[in-house]
């Protein structure tokens, strides 16, 4: 970086200078430009010479002076270096010469985007040495991911990349609808579904090379009851865990539980190892072990790779490479536009292809976008009757025909509240109808990302013609899953985890203490959900638990907990090349499946 900058200062001191064009100078006014030695001012150009920048021949005897050839602009020397910093993984380094610089030169930032968006995509290209292909699928994020920890993940996106790198006891088929092994290769329980034996799968390896035991599980599993994890409600009805063999560990719960099965199912239960995690301590949530189908390598500022994990279990992946570059300008783009593009870029040895057809891939995500109602805190929302009424205001039918993208009408567990005229809304607020409000401000909590803030803002404006201030306060995800926090709101913006587990999905929805939700429902309707939660769990058949679901959808309907707003529409082009390339629920890629057609 400062040898970029010396170049610049020295094209700078000297208008005359120009690109290609010797031009006689004397090393003392080199010194002077540079605000250094003569010495330094030496050490200096040739550094700069053997970067190839310029060409510096130093004049032999008295009077005689040197030529200086500068072969580079400054502004091209700046592109190029910042393109060389991110092909060496330093992405940060390259944005920040590239921020020093953009005032400077008009267009400098906009080329560096452009060529930056070229990088997108899968890139194919050879191994030196031995000329082996290596398969490498990039994406852009808006920032870092420093927690890869099971038991402390929060955001979507960061459950995504541990299912990568974890695995899981058992797993749910989206396909079958059924529980299938992935580390348990075989499970039974008793008659009343409280004691289940496990059976786990031998060989299995984490990345760090040792081999997976019945250790490793029992201590995956305490530590998710006893750390202050969001989520502790999966293993609450755990009673005892007991290592029998080496590959073989007993799970009593305190009442029968036939979702048991379920909550092991979910990535916040993967299997860690024990050894590795004591060790590392707080490290571990930026550099984790799993045994998954891909293993970290790198995670810092710029980017967190993965990598296929050779000895993986379950088959290696096809792709080599994950690559997940921090360059908040461009996924943010990504994000306003609702379109994912995935590219191919060809390396030395592979023989381009003409673009063919690219392949549309699109899904209508399960999970869906909701404001909740603070109904047990003391205030305007604790009474049922205004609850109501703000519910009727905050209809997400109007939300989608306002704010339009690419929201739809929520799918996972329908609308939550009828769309009510506004001529009988705006009545009964005008007349107090059963309802105590004195013009009380009310505060909504909820993410500084695009979507949340257009969600708010609407929010703000939809209530400001009823006559009720909204004040917006914009926390970020680890500070809005604070206990204290969700229940100092009195409306938060948050999105609920939704896919084929619907049970699961709902039991997350009401118990997750990350979630508005655990802490919004007034005590009469806490009282109803732990009933029916009780005899969903203990449900047997598929018939009786979507019984139960409805009823308790019902409660948090009835007592106006929540409002479902839109879920999204999720779009993808793939180019030709890629094959294996289908959306989950989330609207992820799943990268163990991706592969490139020669």
């Amino acid at each position: 970086m400062q040898l970029v900058e010396q170049y610049v200062r020295l094209f700078a001191g000297r208008p005359n200078l120009k690109q290609g064009t010797p031009a006689d100078i004397s090393l003392a006014e080199v010194a002077d430009i540079l605000y250094c030695t003569h010495r330094n001012a030496t050490l200096t150009l040739k550094k700069m010479q053997n970067q190839g920048w310029l060409h510096w021949q130093p004049g032999r005897g008295r009077g005689n002076r040197s030529v200086l050839t500068c072969l580079l602009a400054p502004d091209d020397l700046v592109f190029t270096v910042a393109k060389e910093l991110v092909q060496k993984g330093d992405i940060q380094g390259s944005r920040q010469l590239i921020g020093q610089y953009q005032q400077e030169w008009q267009g400098l930032e906009e080329d560096y985007s452009r060529w930056m968006s070229s990088q997108f995509g899968l890139s194919v290209s050879r191994e030196k040495g031995n000329g082996e292909r290596v398969d490498t699928l990039r994406f852009f994020v808006s920032g870092p991911f420093r927690i890869l920890d099971p038991i402390r993940v929060l955001l979507r996106s960061q459950t995504h990349l541990v299912k990568h790198i974890f695995d899981t006891l058992v797993r749910f088929d989206p396909a079958t609808r059924t529980i299938v092994g992935q580390l348990a290769f075989f499970w039974e329980s008793d008659e009343l579904g409280k004691e289940w034996t496990l059976y786990l799968r031998k060989g299995v390896l984490f990345h760090h090379g040792r081999q997976m035991n019945a250790e490793d599980v029992c201590y995956s599993l305490l530590r998710l009851m006893e750390a202050p994890s969001r989520h502790r409600w999966l293993t609450h009805s755990i009673q005892s865990v007991q290592a029998i063999e080496d590959h073989i560990v007993i799970v009593t719960l305190q009442q029968p539980n036939h979702l048991f099965l379920h909550a092991l199912s979910k990535e916040y239960v993967s299997i860690v190892p024990k050894d590795y995690v004591v060790q590392m301590g707080e490290g571990f949530a930026a550099r984790p072990v799993g045994t998954g189908p891909f293993k970290v390598i790198r995670n810092d500022d710029s980017m967190l790779v993965l990598e296929a994990f050779q000895p993986y279990f379950a088959g290696r992946p096809f792709l080599d490479r994950v690559e997940l570059w921090c360059v908040p300008e461009l996924q943010d783009e990504a994000e306003t536009n609702h379109l994912q593009l995935l590219r191919c870029t060809t390396g030395a040895g592979i023989v381009p292809e003409q673009d063919g057809v690219w392949n549309g891939v699109s899904r209508h995500e399960q999970s869906f976008q909701y404001v909740s109602l603070n109904g047990a805190k003391p205030g305007p929302l604790h009474d049922l009757s205004f609850r109501a009424a703000v519910a009727a205001i905050l209809s997400g039918e109007a939300l989608r025909a306002d704010l339009k993208g690419s929201r739809q009408p929520v799918e996972a567990w329908g609308e939550a509240v009828p769309f009510l005229p506004e001529e009988e809304m705006s009545a009964f607020l005008k007349n107090g109808k059963d309802c105590d409000y004195s013009g009380e401000k009310l505060l909504l909590y909820t993410y500084p990302d695009l979507d949340h803030v257009e969600d708010a803002m609407w929010i703000q404006a939809r209530c400001a013609q009823y006559g009720i201030p909204i004040e917006i306060v914009y926390v970020d995800p680890e500070e809005l899953a604070q206990s204290a926090m969700l229940r100092e709101a009195d409306l938060i913006v948050d999105s609920a985890n939704v896919d084929e587990r619907l049970e699961l999905s709902l039991l997350e929805f009401v118990y997750a203490e990350a979630l508005s939700i655990h802490h919004h429902v007034d005590e009469q309707g806490r009282k109803k959900v732990e009933k029916q939660m009780k005899s969903l769990l203990e449900a047997k058949t598929k018939t009786d638990r979507e019984d139960e679901m409805k009823k308790i959808l019902a409660i948090l309907q009835k007592r106006h907990t929540f409002v479902p707003l839109y879920s999204n529409r999720i779009e993808m082009q793939a180019h030709p090349r890629l094959s294996g390339i289908s959306l989950d629920a989330y609207g992820w890629v799943d990268f163990s499946r991706v592969f490139v057609r020669a």
